[in-house]
């Protein structure tokens, strides 16, 4: 049987990548090559190339006005929407499913009501994270008593379902409401790292814990 469609022929370099990235990010965006070799970094010769490809394989519409070659994605075809779109939509839609993870897990091993603030930060919200990177969840324990056990289920629980399913580890900063503020309030580290980029993905903003 012959194939019709093979996702390495469509994605097979960091070029095509980086142009499917820009054009599933910004809704109804259009650019001439040269614009976007600029917006994703790569040089002319080789996103011209990369154009021209997903172009023929009927991925990007190409409209030419006088001089300009203006392209745009196309909607309208399979490939795009059944996974070109879902693909990098998932890519972007990291926090949120970072968020939903947790909150079942933390509703699985009954630590909900425990917590008071769930926060991410680190090079993920920086958006600086490299491969392998960690990624970086703190989490506020209303009462001091009940630090111990949420530890104890973040580590033997949480945290090895976490890399299964996203394939890196989560370094969980865990302090009890008390020792937050105080940490907060003297800006020490990690705290004082945290305040300066975070997304607040359950609960109490930092300055309301």
């Amino acid at each position: 049987m012959v194939k019709t469609f093979q996702i390495e022929e469509i994605i097979d370099s960091p070029s095509k990548v980086a142009i499917l990235r820009l054009f599933t990010a910004r809704k109804d965006f259009k650019a001439t090559g040269r614009q976007i070799a600029k917006l994703i970094g790569y040089s002319a010769p080789s996103t011209h190339d990369s154009l021209k490809d997903l172009h023929g394989r009927n991925i990007l519409k190409l409209d030419i006005i006088g001089k300009q070659h203006i392209y745009t994605l196309n909607d309208d075809d399979r490939v795009v929407q059944k996974i070109i779109c879902p693909m990098f939509a998932a890519e972007s839609n990291i926090k949120n499913e970072i968020r939903d993870f947790l909150l079942k897990e933390f509703k699985r091993t009954k630590i909900r009501r425990k917590i008071i603030s769930l926060i991410l930060y680190g090079s993920m919200q920086t958006e600086t994270a490299k491969k392998g990177s960690d990624i970086d969840i703190a989490a506020v324990v209303l009462r001091a008593t009940d630090l111990h056990s949420v530890e104890n289920v973040f580590l033997s629980e949480i945290a090895p379902r976490f890399k299964a399913y996203f394939g890196v580890q989560m370094d969980a900063y865990i302090k009890s409401a008390v020792e937050f503020k105080e940490r907060l309030k003297k800006n020490q580290p990690p705290v004082s790292t945290l305040m300066k980029s975070y997304s607040v993905l359950y609960g109490r903003e930092p300055l309301e814990i």
